[in-house]
């Protein structure tokens, strides 16, 4: 059963819509803040005389100009093409959009780290060594960003080498830090900070006692090792870092500034790193290992078009999928199929599905309130004329629980075929704490899928076994379902590490293999219909650096740190993480030695060496696919590639996995793992194809040191017998 009124509005604490011309220009993220502002702004306002500010992106037909934005009380912080980035009071966006040049105005929300926390919190996290060395290219010459949380500034990997003689951090945007003067106007929160000087006096971002996640990251991507075999993979390269805030960090942010920290913030910290490249003239390579469910629809247009046109040669932003695919969240019921459903498996009183379809369905949530037959059901028919009007609200009573039902609709603007409803719940108690509730979708003729997320995901349940079509897929998060971003998923290789304390630890998932897709990692397709990831790369299991600050301020949480060591009376960790966070930096980081080979390197570019050159772990599969993109990225292989030296027949596309080969002061240096049983042939070749040099070493020999021949500066290939064959640098 249920009841319709006017009482409904009134408990049903979700947002209503209540402006056509809000549809067309705000976001739905976005219109609920301005309706939250609506009810408490003015209040708030009498009481303190203060206005809430926030950061969003601006589509518009003319240029806007600060001057512009007078009246509103605005400010421009970037400008591409026809999207801004501005702050503007929350109260003065209803009479923003109504400018006539104001096409759409939208944000959303904070994002989250993307590790997987079913396996941080078992603390299955065995150690992953970076496999390939190479000495050729190091990254030198390239800028590695990093947006993220939790940097300690002061750990010894963000040094050149043992010796710390040179600090690789560059700058420093840290959005959490109070400002001063010389941010105020450039950046719409927090501070930078440019010199060496400046940036170890500040010691860790705001928020590294609490998190370690950007420290972890940084090294991965381009930590030194300092004195340890955790040496990150562009290790000779220039880092700029940008602290963000997630969800977890609002206890650092003043309950006035908290809508200014929005997707338009995390697009101004990647155009902060690729700005400071420009700079210096220098590529850059930005790694983000962060992400939020996407709302597939035109909240995200404005997002993706300011990426879209903030990379470009020498310029690639590399995103991590997310580690939503420990949770069913999909349905799909296909055209010829009367019906699909799944049971909800929420643990908060709230939840957000999403509903896609290219014709109005019909709509049945059923409530099993004894045994398995439902007991209480809502129904909003296909022909309910409330889908026309583009918004239902109604509620479902089981017993004296209630879960009230609030669908918006609009169009579908990134296909352009269909429309897309959020359905948003609201219970008394918590939703996991009713009655099992089942949602079905209905209509033969109609293909149509219900999406959720990890955090309102679906269940198969045996209570009713009609209602088993939960499934997982589409669940790539933002920005990495969108086009800019290379986007990263997981490989599990590592299965069992020794923490410091002495435990091994070792669990998988049930369908996990080594050498394999990770069961966590998300996987495509996008809700829009791309194939996503483009690539995947070890995520599981990876030792890296940890924030110090962290380990002080939680001394007895050292179940993951593989190794404590000490550095001018401060004690540093390496800690052993997780999920698509850990993949994402190591394929930024091999980006920026390919960068460092051919620097003027775009986003079209890079797919292109991928397709040619990644690994293909299920060779009964087809690539690219939505669990691997293209493969596994395969560095060395991208090197040949990119330096056109594939087509030399003599060398190997691999390297020696039995011996260590690099030039150094005109000696060529090649030490074996083992002892060779016979001689070993020893071949260079220069890129242009041409064998410049070939020997012989006999047997027996485990450390050989040959003085190279008169060659010209450059780069050149040793193929080392049939063993592999490696790049060297004259």
């Amino acid at each position: 059963m249920s009841y319709r009124g006017t009482l409904l509005t009134t408990l049903f604490l979700l947002l209503p819509l209540t402006m056509s011309a809000q549809r067309g220009k705000l976001s739905v993220w976005l219109q609920e803040k301005v309706s939250d502002e609506r009810s408490v702004g003015s209040r708030r306002a009498a009481e303190d005389g203060q206005e809430m500010l926030m950061t969003v992106f601006v589509r518009t037909t003319e240029t806007l100009t600060n001057e512009m934005l007078v009246e509103y009380g605005g400010t421009i912080y970037a400008q591409l093409g026809d999207v801004s980035i501005i702050t503007i009071p929350i109260s003065q966006i209803d009479k923003l959009i109504e400018e006539p040049t104001v096409v759409r105005v939208e944000a959303n929300g904070r994002a989250d780290v993307t590790l997987d926390t079913v396996s941080k919190v078992s603390n299955i996290l065995p150690v992953y060594q970076a496999t390939a060395q190479h000495s050729a290219f190091t990254g030198k010459g390239v800028i590695v960003g990093l947006e993220d949380v939790g940097f300690d500034l002061t750990h010894p990997t963000f040094y050149n080498n043992a010796a710390r003689s040179e600090y690789r951090i560059k700058a420093f945007w840290d959005q959490l830090a109070k400002r001063d003067e010389a941010s105020t106007g450039k950046l719409p929160v927090g501070r930078e900070f440019v010199t060496e000087d400046d940036i170890l006096a500040q010691g860790c971002a705001i928020d590294g006692k609490t998190q370690g996640h950007g420290t972890h990251t940084a090294g991965i991507a381009a930590g030194s090792g300092y004195d340890s075999p955790y040496r990150g993979v562009a290790y000779e390269s220039d880092l700029c870092l940008v602290a963000n805030a997630v969800s977890s960090d609002m206890a650092y942010i003043d309950e006035q500034d908290y809508n200014l920290y929005t997707s338009a913030t995390d697009a101004l910290g990647f155009k902060y790193l690729f700005d400071y490249a420009k700079e210096q003239g220098k590529p850059c390579v930005v790694s983000f290992s962060e992400g939020y469910t996407p709302y597939m629809d035109e909240d995200d247009l404005l997002y993706n078009d300011f990426l879209k046109r903030l990379i470009g040669p020498g310029r690639i932003l590399v995103s991590s999928a997310g580690n939503e695919s420990h949770q069913l969240t999909y349905i799909d019921k296909p055209a010829g199929k009367e019906q699909a459903g799944a049971f909800l498996k929420v643990s908060k009183q709230n939840a957000s599905y999403r509903i896609k379809s290219e014709q109005p369905v019909t709509l049945t949530l059923y409530a099993y309130k004894n045994g398995n037959t439902p007991t209480h059901q809502l129904q909003i028919s296909a022909d309910d004329e409330r889908w026309s009007e583009e918004e239902v609200i109604d509620t479902l009573f089981i017993g004296s629980d209630t879960l009230a039902v609030n669908i918006i609709s609009y169009p579908s603007v990134f296909d352009g075929q269909g429309s897309i409803s959020l359905m948003q719940l609201k219970g008394n108690v918590a939703l996991n704490q009713m009655a099992p509730i089942a949602i079905v979708i209905s209509g033969e003729e109609q293909q149509a899928a219900v999406i959720g997320s990890a955090s309102y995901a679906l269940a198969n349940r045996n209570t009713d076994p009609r209602w088993n079509d939960a499934t997982v897929g589409h669940n790539i998060l933002a920005p990495g379902s969108l086009t800019a971003p290379i986007t990263v998923g997981s490989t599990t290789h590592r299965t069992r590490f020794q923490n410091i304390e002495g435990v091994w630890n070792e669990s998988l998932y049930d369908n996990e293999e080594a050498g394999l897709w990770s069961p966590y990692s998300s996987v495509g397709p996008t809700l829009d219909g791309r194939v996503k990831p483009d690539v995947t790369a070890p995520g599981r299991n990876v030792v890296s650096s940890f924030s110090s600050y962290y380990l002080e301020e939680h001394p007895t949480a050292t179940g993951s740190d593989v190794a404590h060591f000490n550095v001018d009376g401060r004690t540093y960790s390496w800690q052993a993480q997780t999920g698509t966070s850990m993949s994402c930096p190591v394929v930024a980081g091999v980006i920026a030695l390919w960068l460092q080979a051919k620097p003027d390197l775009a986003r079209e570019d890079i797919i292109g060496v991928l397709q040619r050159t990644c690994r293909h772990p299920e060779k009964d599969i087809d690539y690219p696919n939505n669990k691997y993109g293209y493969g596994e990225i395969d560095a060395y292989r991208g090197l040949l590639d990119i330096l056109g030296i594939t087509a030399i027949k003599e060398i190997s596309q691999h390297e020696p996995h039995d011996a260590r080969i690099w030039a150094q002061d005109g000696l060529l240096h090649i030490v074996f793992d083992h002892v060779p049983a016979t001689p070993v042939s020893v071949s260079i070749y220069s890129t242009g194809g041409a064998r410049v040099y070939q020997t012989s070493i006999s047997a027996q020999q485990t450390d050989i040191t040959l003085p190279l021949p008169t060659l010209s500066k450059g780069i050149y290939v040793v193929q080392l017998g049939n063993s592999g064959s490696t790049l060297i640098r004259k």
